[in-house]
């Protein structure tokens, strides 16, 4: 059996996981004192972005011991904008703690995250955090987790009293109560006011519990005696094989609950031989633990100023000690390590042998990536790839100075190899370099850490978008191109007709010259010079697409035609052809799938139609509206952090390219004017 086991902590932002993490490294003592977020002076919340922004950014990896078991907990972000670091952090997880505030209840970042935990088959607990807090309403938030979230959900502990009066805790497993006095807790009886809600929940609890199992649901429903002894195996057991999801709750900066909390995660959480198997792409099924081959992801890269390249990763199977060869059979690459360590906040601690279910680092190779599959060389398996989000909103990069733009490309490359959710563009029609993210924050920080690590200074603007052009007209035209200057001179006539193709079809070239008019070895000319037309329109000099050209007819002359002349005359006259053919312009339309609480839906919903969008449909999810639409992507651009501020920071989209769709009219003289202004 593996000696460690992994636990990710997660929430919608704001909910306090990262108290919580506080709360557990104080009470376990790995730190004497606590701190706050809002002090800037949590252990887990270390870099100076974390601390200015007041929110947690990276996932960080703290070891624990509490009655001789040992964890590692991850305490992950909260923002929506870095699902990357959340996705690695359930990469390497064998558990998870969701933790929802008691006062503002389920958001659609606890559904997120518990969705994303349970396709990663992550045995979950929840936490109701913040009991101590004005507007905390345990009954209420229970009863939005039960209508919520898709699962068997039920409630283990009770509190006694809320907000300041909180003071207690009913445990429901065992009918005990708890409260605490200057920090310590003492067992009580059950107050006589919480009698009958402690037995009702507790018999709630035992219908849970007794679902998960034939032989307990037998003798539930004709009422034989179920002894105390098999409800808490079946319980455990249930927890551990994710068939029942329990609730608890806790007061982190009061330190009440987390000791409860501790307990029950020793009984719970599973171990990494508990997981079922993992998907691969290559190689058989991995036995996973102790007994298994060498086997590892990576999920989480670090830049670091003095250690460089960090690479951290969770170990499946096997065990590895420095300067053993390992294989990177993502990319086919002999991997050998001369130090293994161990994560503990920002620190690394040297070990002589990494073993299953630990989580491990390397440092300084350079051709490891967050995602790839570390395994024996005798044993060779690649895990499927790690699920990451696609990004929804970019910045076009333009570096102040010669300098920076010299160290640009060096910066970014280090920004993706530290999250992949970054995604970098170099547009060959705008000649921009363009960012892609998560949301405005996470492009932000982008901003500053290229500044503050890299030292290298941008502008960020708005990338331009690429239109195209078409057409929605036929038209023909001829002409004659004709240059004698001495010597040989160029010769070729050209007729063609235009018209337009279905959208998305491209471009069509289609010869109907007979009789020689044209001879043969010309028409790729003509093909050759019309395409070069398509490179810019007529309109605003955008890409021509869904077009058809037939060329008909033409001259030639038996000296003077060159290959050269008729790529001139095919390329003038497509470019005639397409001035009468009712030329148009073309906008990019993106899919936008938006996940938002029912309670903003009307709102959102407006909000798309004004942005010109096209609803093309609504499922709900509990308590969420997942609402999917067309809208030009110039309608978008900034929707991150407007959809931020219209649902209080609950709403989260994806976004990708769908198709292109005439830009109305009224809109095209601005186009066009703005294009000839930036060009």
């Amino acid at each position: 059996m593996s000696e460690i086991r992994n636990v990710a902590i997660m929430s919608h932002s704001g909910a306090g996981k990262t108290s919580l993490l506080e709360a557990m490294l104080f009470r376990s003592k790995m730190i004497n004192s606590l701190g706050k977020v809002e002090n800037g002076n949590t252990v887990s919340d270390y870099t100076d972005e974390e601390k200015n922004r007041k929110i947690s950014i990276y996932t960080t990896i703290h070891p624990i011991e509490w009655q001789g078991k040992k964890f590692n907990l991850l305490d992950t972000p909260g923002y929506a904008d870095f699902a990357g670091e959340i996705r690695g952090a359930q990469a390497a997880a064998d558990g998870a703690i969701i933790v929802v505030s008691a006062a503002s209840g389920v958001a659609v970042g606890t559904e997120r995250v518990w969705a994303s935990s349970e396709a990663r088959e992550l045995n979950r607990l929840i936490v109701i955090n913040k009991m101590d807090r004005d507007n905390a309403d345990f009954f209420r938030v229970m009863a939005d987790l039960e209508s919520s979230l898709s699962s068997n959900i039920a409630a283990v502990q009770l509190p006694l009293g809320k907000a300041e009066s909180f003071k207690g805790i009913i445990d429901l497993v065992h009918m005990k109560a708890f409260s605490w006095e200057d920090g310590e807790r003492k067992e009580i009886e059950i107050p006589a006011d919480k009698q009958s809600i402690a037995e009702e929940y507790r018999g709630r609890l035992i219908e849970a519990i007794v679902e998960t199992d034939d032989d307990l649901m037998e003798k539930y429903l004709e009422d034989v005696e179920i002894s105390d002894e098999d409800i808490e195996r079946v319980f455990y057991e249930a927890v551990k094989a994710n068939e029942l999801a329990p609730v608890l709750v806790a007061s982190a900066t009061e330190v009440m609950g987390i000791g409860l909390l501790l307990d029950f995660m020793t009984k719970t959480i599973r171990y990494v031989e508990d997981h079922k198997s993992l998907p691969v792409v290559k190689g058989d099924t991995p036995i996973l633990g102790s007994n298994g081959a060498f086997l590892a992801r990576v999920f989480k890269t670090v830049i670091d100023p003095y250690m460089g390249k960090v690479s951290y990763m969770r170990i499946l199977s096997g065990s590895l000690k420095p300067k053993e060869e390992t294989l990177d059979s993502t990319n086919n690459q002999i991997v050998k390590a001369a130090h293994l360590y161990l994560p503990n906040g920002k620190n690394l601690d040297e070990v002589s042998e990494l073993k299953a279910g630990m989580i491990g680092a390397f440092t300084k190779v350079e051709e490891l990536k967050t995602g790839d599959t570390i395994c024996d060389p005798e044993n060779i398996v690649e895990l499927e790839a790690l699920q990451l989000p696609s990004p929804v909103m970019a910045e076009a990069l333009h570096p102040r100075n010669r300098v920076d733009e010299d160290k640009l490309s060096s910066g970014l490359h280090k920004l993706i190899d530290e999250d992949p959710t970054y995604v970098l563009e170099r547009n060959v029609e705008t000649r921009e370099t363009v960012l892609w993210g998560m949301g405005h924050v996470h492009l932000s920080i982008a901003i500053a850490k290229l500044k503050n690590r890299y030292n290298v200074e941008v502008d960020t603007t708005i990338p331009k978008i690429t239109y195209r052009e078409t057409i929605v007209g036929k038209a023909d035209a001829r002409y004659r191109h004709k240059k004698q200057s001495g010597g040989s001179g160029q010769f070729g006539e050209v007729a063609l007709r235009v018209e337009p193709l279905p959208r998305g079809a491209g471009f069509e070239f289609v010869s109907e010259v007979v009789g020689g008019s044209i001879p043969s070895q010309f028409l790729p000319s003509c093909e050759k010079g019309i395409e070069k037309s398509l490179v810019a329109g007529t309109i605003a000099g955008y890409k021509v697409v869904d077009v058809k050209a037939t060329v008909y007819d033409g001259k030639h002359h038996p000296v003077d035609s060159k290959d050269i002349a008729f790529q001139a005359a095919a390329g003038h006259a497509f470019r005639d052809a397409m001035q009468q053919s009712k030329p148009v312009l073309l906008e990019p339309v993106m899919l936008i799938k938006v996940r938002v609480p029912d309670r903003f839906t009307g709102d959102v919903i407006g909000d798309l139609n004004t942005r010109r969008g096209r609803i093309l449909g609504m499922d709900n999810e509990g308590s969420v509206s997942v609402i999917s639409a067309n809208v030009p992507l110039a309608e978008v651009q900034t929707y991150s952090p407007e959809l931020r501020s219209m649902t209080g920071g609950r709403g989260v989209f994806s976004l990708k390219f769908d198709h292109y769709s005439n830009l109305p009219q009224h809109l095209v003289a601005a186009v066009v004017a703005k294009t000839k202004e930036e060009d």
